[in-house]
């Protein structure tokens, strides 16, 4: 009899043991998927937004070649320079849940089939996304040096901007080369981010998609 009452207890134990971590593992899921909704939703502005970006960039570079002694033209490089090449739009994704299973061994639970392995596999894509963002950073910063030594930063909202009396700092042909070539490093760069976050959009959508199938999540 007490050999009976001890194997139950073993058995009791196991099915609560189970029942908790059916629990956490249905927790973890639904709050990840949630993520991934969200995730989903940032990605589609970031790249929206430099897609924008993107645009004014190459009006931007379409001055390269032309005579910026004429105001018209010199307007169009205030306007596109001063709203283009600051501009600065990164995705974060929203990793909460992701850190939890990470880092407090959470991923323990998550027994499901393949779900696991897809969900470690989306924090590679993630990756890949901040690897892609490092040098559109970089351009970003150096392009803004460049400009600071081409036009006049404050007068982008100014009287003076309005009336078409705007300076350059510098008529030397080499540093406005080297201006547009820096404008063309950063258009690079901001194509290859959006590229590369686009190419991560369906990875987000088809994890989520499989995860409410695999959990019956509504």
């Amino acid at each position: 009899m007490i050999f009976l009452a001890v194997t139950m207890g073993f058995f009791a134990e196991g099915i609560r043991e189970d029942i908790t971590a059916n629990k956490k593992e249905n927790e973890y899921i639904r709050s990840f998927v949630n993520d991934l909704a969200k995730d989903s939703l940032a990605l589609s502005e970031t790249i929206l937004e430099n897609q924008k970006k993107l645009d004014g960039l190459n009006s931007l570079l379409k001055l390269a070649n032309v005579d910026l002694a004429d105001m018209g033209n010199r307007q169009q490089l205030y306007k596109y320079a001063s709203q283009s090449i600051s501009f600065y739009s990164r995705f974060i994704s929203n990793d909460a849940t992701m850190m939890q299973l990470k880092n407090s061994g959470g991923l323990q639970y998550i027994r499901h089939h393949h779900a696991a392995d897809s969900i470690a596999q989306y924090d590679q894509e993630m990756r890949s996304i901040y690897a892609a963002e490092t040098p559109y950073a970089k351009s970003i910063n150096d392009g803004l040096d460049a400009m600071s030594q081409l036009i006049v930063f404050n007068l982008k909202d100014s009287d003076q901007f309005k009336s078409n009396h705007l300076p350059m700092l510098t008529n030397d042909p080499q540093k406005i080369a080297v201006f547009f070539n820096k404008v063309s490093l950063e258009e690079g760069w901001t194509h290859n981010y959006i590229v590369n976050m686009s190419e991560r959009m369906p990875a987000v959508n088809n994890l989520r998609k499989f995860l409410k199938t695999e959990y019956n999540i509504e």
